[in-house]
């Protein structure tokens, strides 16, 4: 395992340990949104390598959350949360270099917050309660702020944006269509065997 695994993973055990597990994964989502937010002030700011960092924190937090689903227990629901943060992972890489990055970074900032907020009312808290103490701190002088990131009121947001984000995984083997050769594809994670031991 990677640091940046080994990061990610030891961040959801610390939440994991101290809070109920909803919780948890509510501050977590703070932390990535924290980082996404830290991504676009650096980015504004030019400083192409700071924005990087924080693409990348919000990148292993991610992971960590998509490592820690528990595809017995969460069934459908595991799989499709799996494909978000995936559809996040890679979101968030492939805007890096574009020209309108501040632009995708904010609507993967908003979007996330709907997510969050899910979550937070799982847990029995108030959506817009923040869990940071980071995400409560002021920004600094230097660092002017971005454009409003504001969330979506809570009857707006449609629990089933997620439920239809991907088509269905193409099937394990697919023939090719110029020589009729098989294919083979990547399991699902669904399908994995448990490791005997």
């Amino acid at each position: 395992m990677n640091s940046r695994m080994g990061f990610a993973a030891a961040a959801y055990r610390q939440a994991a340990a101290s809070v109920h597990p909803t919780v948890a994964v509510v501050k977590l989502y703070d932390a990535t949104l924290l980082a996404i937010l830290q991504a676009v002030r650096a980015r504004e700011q030019k400083q192409v390598e700071e924005c990087f960092n924080k693409v990348m924190r919000a990148a292993t937090i991610l992971r960590g959350l998509d490592q820690a689903l528990d595809y017995d227990k969460g069934g459908a629901v595991a799989e499709q949360l799996h494909r978000v943060y995936r559809s996040y992972i890679l979101s968030l890489h492939l805007s890096f270099g574009k020209p309108d990055v501040l632009k995708r970074y904010r609507k993967l900032y908003d979007s996330l917050i709907g997510l969050r907020d899910a979550w937070a009312r799982i847990a029995g808290m108030d959506p817009h309660e923040e869990t940071s103490e980071a995400a409560q701190a002021a920004p600094t002088a230097e660092a002017p702020s971005p454009a409003p990131m504001v969330p979506p009121p809570a009857a707006a947001f449609d629990s089933n944006l997620f439920l239809g984000l991907m088509a269905e995984p193409p099937p394990a083997v697919r023939e090719a269509p110029s020589r009729g050769v098989p294919v083979r594809r990547a399991r699902r994670p669904a399908e994995r065997q448990p490791a005997a031991g």
